[in-house]
């Protein structure tokens, strides 16, 4: 387990792609944050679980972006960058399309 974490920071750690985490997460906070509607439970046609993967996708992006990289095993696992930076993609594109 930790060799495939540990591979896919390696195949994540390149400046291109911690720039373009980082400016995926920055525009989808700004995003929410200028219309928290959106992604409200009550008023989106997403659900709770999405509206939380969007944020875990944004503190990842953010952590991923900045440089950090987690030391343990357990936080590698839940801040991996490449299943983050999928749903921030697939966000931006349902807020956008």
């Amino acid at each position: 387990m930790r060799a495939v974490i540990a591979g896919l920071y390696d195949m994540m750690d390149k400046r291109p792609l911690r720039a373009l985490s980082l400016v995926l997460a920055l525009v989808m906070a700004g995003c929410i944050l200028w219309d928290p509607s959106r992604v409200a439970a009550k008023t989106s046609s997403l659900s709770l679980w999405q509206g939380l993967l969007l944020i875990w996708a944004i503190c990842t992006g953010v952590i991923h972006g900045v440089g950090f990289h987690p030391q343990r095993l357990r936080w590698q696992a839940l801040f991996t960058p490449l299943p983050a930076l999928l749903v921030l993609l697939a966000g931006l594109s349902f807020w956008f399309l």
